[in-house]
């Protein structure tokens, strides 16, 4: 099972303390810009590696491959030489950052062995295009050096410019490192809120950026530029002037409502020509800069058509980057949990009511080398989140003691099923219709979520290339929070913050559609043996009609709810995944899964 960590919130307070970690290529040129990145994190207890989060704390040096006398190739094709697993270490790795394939033995082992062959750095490429936290083990605690994990495919550019020539890497704290250096990072500036945008609701954004000066010299000549490119040319060009000051160590926050402040781009909605655009914000200190991979962030989003009815084109709208076709793409598929998994996406908007829903395009994900996507329960679920918080700061935002849960009221609104009919359809886009299309709200919360039991081996497709902290660090909404076995994660994956989900919308005037009286229901425990316990905000008599995933009604009873609550007995009911339909006296209904062990 892969391993990712969860964070819960990300705070614009915080940003400071991980903004100046980096891993980045030095030389050569193609090799320049940040990597995404786990790092041997001392404060997490198996580890003793250097803490990048002092000042300072950094290697660079040139890479090189760590040998041993491993024979053969790895699953991933890969030599079982070069996974770092196998004495005697043959290569002589002194001064060097030594570079290590994933695959058998433990992190901490790996990094032990280059670090006794004279290595001063240590870089794990995974078996997937995603990275992971590293456990140090036993070996972990007296490893000294510093250890990062990149991805499959950043790995692999690496190994290709390796082949053409030396290639150095600096790993570590930024601050202090050269004199002259001005930088940024994508979590910390603020982009289009949607990737795959909608032309019946969009209706622009305000750019923003958080700017560091990492040298030790002071700058006084500072601009920084927010230019949006579209499909028919230039239509935003703005820069902060005067020019800034900043001292060595400062930070400068260019968001809306501080002292320095880009305008808005809002040409009111329907005014947004279809197509590709691309938000560039760039740095210029006027003088060059020693290290200037972070001087130059780019974000690309698209603006679609919104106008399809259910069964006609697809109007979407989306976190992540969508393709030609205006179909979502997704570059890795975290996963970390093991009876049930939903990876959502929030939606409030003031013009949502232009909108409504017929269903979700999504990315479903397993390793078909063990696994079997073919005939796997994904659901798909739309929630009316009616919590009254009006932001991650609200005093009323709060988690419930008892089960760690700040998402107290989620009302379930429609959900659909889909079953891939093959192996082949892992990584390809699929499409889940709601039993009931409905239309939206302007400003209500939602949530839109896939859901799968089996979440051992399946997982979801998210847009790595897209960083949504900034957004919610400044904003302080909870774009898309996980649920993992049972709690809910408001900040989602760490570091991964764009799910590859599409909701398919179309005018609601084309059918006539209204909002669904639904009610929010649950069950636990779920999974469940012989018993389960059904919650529902209501009191009195109830129709409860229990419909297995073929159609088929499995069960038909009426239950009495007792301050919320009734008991339900199972043991009837064989292994599976059942849908529980509840009806109220005053015809309001709700709607949920429970799994039957």
């Amino acid at each position: 099972m892969k391993k990712i960590l969860l964070t819960l919130t990300v705070f614009a307070a915080g940003f400071m303390a991980h903004s100046q970690v980096v891993c980045s290529g030095v030389s050569p040129a193609a090799t320049q810009g940040n990597y995404t990145f786990e790092w041997a994190d001392p404060g997490g207890g198996d580890w003793s590696c250097p803490d990048f989060l002092v000042s300072g704390t950094f290697v660079e040096d040139t890479l090189m491959w760590s040998e041993d006398s491993g024979q053969g190739l790895n699953p991933q094709g890969n030599p079982v030489s070069q996974e770092g697993c196998n004495p005697p270490q043959i290569a002589n790795l002194a001064g060097k950052i030594a570079l290590i394939y994933r695959n058998t033995c433990e992190f901490g082992a790996k990094a032990l062995a280059a670090e006794n062959a004279g290595a001063v750095a240590v870089i794990i490429i995974n078996r997937d295009n995603e990275v992971v936290g590293m456990g140090g083990g036993a070996d972990g605690l007296t490893v000294t050096i510093p250890v990062v994990m990149l991805s499959s495919v950043d790995g692999a550019a690496l190994a290709a410019e390796m082949s053409n020539g030396p290639v150095v890497m600096l790993l570590g704290n930024k601050v202090g490192a050269y004199p002259n250096d001005v930088g940024a990072n994508d979590g910390e500036m603020l982009i289009s809120p949607y990737a795959g945008a909608n032309d019946l609701q969009y209706d622009g954004f305000t750019p923003g950026i958080q700017i560091y000066n990492y040298g030790s010299a002071d700058q006084s000549a500072i601009t920084i530029n927010a230019k949006i490119d579209g499909p028919n040319g230039n239509v935003y060009d703005e820069t902060i002037s005067p020019t800034l000051t900043m001292s060595e160590g400062d930070t400068l926050s260019i968001f809306p409502g501080n002292t320095d402040e880009f305008i808005a781009w809002n040409l009111g909605v329907g005014n947004y020509d279809n197509g590709l655009y691309t938000l560039t914000y760039t740095l210029d200190m006027g003088t060059p800069d020693d290290s200037d991979f972070d001087n130059i962030l780019s974000s690309t989003f698209s603006i679609t058509d919104g106008v399809n009815t259910p069964t006609l084109g697809n109007g979407i709208l989306a976190l992540s980057n969508v393709d030609g076709g205006g179909m979502p793409v997704s570059t890795t598929s975290p996963s970390n949990s093991t009876t049930e998994y939903q990876s959502c996406i929030m939606v409030q908007e003031p013009n949502a009511s232009v909108m409504a829903v017929a269903g979700l395009y999504f990315i479903p994900h397993t390793d078909t080398s063990v696994n079997d996507l073919a005939g796997a329960e994904i659901f798909a679920n739309a929630y009316q989140w009616d919590d009254a918080w009006v932001d991650l700061d609200d005093p009323a935002y709060q988690f419930d003691p008892a089960t760690n849960d700040a998402f107290q009221n989620l009302n379930l609104i429609t959900f659909g099923t889909h079953y891939p009919a093959s192996n082949d359809d892992v990584d390809d886009v699929a499409y889940i219709e709601f039993t009931t299309p409905f239309g939206l709200v302007d400003n209500q919360r939602y949530l839109f979520c896939l859901q799968t039991f089996e979440s051992a081996t399946i997982s979801f497709g998210y847009d790595g290339a897209l960083n949504f902290d900034g957004n919610e660090g400044i904003f302080r909404q909870p774009t898309a929070p996980v649920h993992v076995d049972g709690q809910w994660y408001t900040g989602g994956w760490s570091g991964i913050s764009s799910p590859s989900t599409a909701l398919h919308t179309f005018d609601p005037a084309s059918i006539g559609l209204g909002e669904v009286d639904m009610v929010e229901g649950s069950a636990f425990p779920n999974p469940a043996a012989d018993k389960v316990t059904i919650s529902i905000d209501a009191n009195g008599d109830a129709t409860l009609e229990v419909v297995d995933l073929a159609g088929k009604v499995a069960m038909n009873n009426t239950i009495s709810l007792v301050n919320g609550a009734a008991d339900v007995d199972m043991s009837s009911l064989e292994s599976g995944v059942y849908i529980f339909n509840v009806t109220l006296e005053n015809g309001q209904t709700s709607q949920f899964n429970v799994v039957k062990n």
